[in-house]
């Protein structure tokens, strides 16, 4: 029995030795999460720029099927005329142009805007977004004070109550190259300074004045694209309106606040990243958004254009072509 005893002992591990392994695990653990981290992000970063691509050229099919017409961004609900409103991401899936099974969130007609039910792998969400129970704030409009806030993490689903209502709805955390139809000369084209490709007829002026969605000057047509490699189609971003003039609360002088800067290290002051942009050529490319917030002296509230040749915001932009 005392020989076993001894054995047994010898066996087994001393406290001092369990303490060792415990170390040496928590050292291991601490020098690979990091680059575990490291990794998934990277893997976002990849699965967001696929993602991105299957949408842009969704779009690119659907213009060509529509007669080289541009869809718009959004409208609300109209009596008699869009009684559902329109919301670009729900038409690519009802016309089939993404065929995914799981990307509307609503399971019966009529549902709750309480009762989504979210699918992870969407083509329409971002990787790096917020989780549906980590949204905080109204899907219609959510919006962030610069690149890098949470806020910018979200996704919309234009018109919700409509949606849930009819019980079709598709959450999107990417948004057109678009801006608000307000009778503001700059969105009118041709002639327009701040024309964008895509135009969101929003709420208040369109309920107001329906006869806005035929004005020929918020008409776009692929025809008004001329350097489709460099011609922003989707960016990363929660808010249908995600072009403002105003300047962000935390950072003054920073004026492109809404879009989302989802990737990679953030900016020393934690304001900017890296987020991904969509061409009309169908091509995806990561750009940091520190430039889109550093404008010329002579006009810093609009910097986006500064990139022509790399990325243009604009469709009156596109110079020689």
């Amino acid at each position: 029995m005392h020989a076993l005893d001894s054995n047994t002992r010898r066996r087994a591990f001393t406290l001092i030795e369990l303490l060792v392994v415990i170390g040496i695990i928590a050292i291991l653990v601490s020098i690979l999460l990091p680059t575990l981290r490291s990794v998934r992000r990277q893997a976002n970063l990849l699965q967001c720029s696929s993602n991105m691509r299957q949408v842009a050229t969704a779009m690119i099919m659907y213009i060509q099927d529509n007669k080289g017409k541009h869809p718009p961004a959004g409208i609300p609900p109209l009596p008699g005329i869009l009684p559902e409103g329109w919301w670009w991401p729900n038409e690519l899936v009802k016309l089939g142009f993404v065929k995914q099974p799981g990307v509307n969130v609503y399971k019966k007609k009529p549902s709750l805007p309480s009762e989504k039910v979210f699918n992870r792998a969407s083509v329409f969400r971002c990787p790096e977004g917020l989780d549906e129970g980590e949204q905080w704030y109204d899907p219609s409009f959510p919006g962030g004070d610069y690149p890098a806030d949470a806020n910018n993490n979200g996704y919309t689903i234009l018109n919700d109550s409509t949606a849930a209502a009819s019980g079709f709805g598709i959450p999107s955390w990417y948004q057109l190259n678009s801006r608000v139809c307000n009778g503001v000369g700059g969105m009118k084209w041709p002639g327009g300074t701040q024309a964008t490709p895509f135009v969101w007829f929003n709420t208040g002026g369109t309920t107001a004045d329906p006869t806005v969605l035929n004005d020929k000057n918020y008409q776009r047509t692929w025809g008004c694209v001329k350097r489709s490699g460099e011609l922003v189609m989707v960016v990363e971003a929660p808010n249908p309106n995600w072009y403002d003039q105003t300047e962000s609360a935390k950072y003054p002088g920073l004026y492109m606040k809404r879009i989302g800067a989802r990737h990679g290290k953030k900016s020393a002051n934690g304001a900017n990243a890296y987020t991904n942009i969509a061409f009309f050529d169908g091509h995806v490319s990561l750009f940091p958004t520190v430039p889109f917030n550093t404008g010329p002296a002579s006009n810093p509230k609009w910097p986006p254009d500064k990139f022509t040749q790399e990325t243009i915001f604009w469709i009156g932009n596109q110079k020689g072509k």
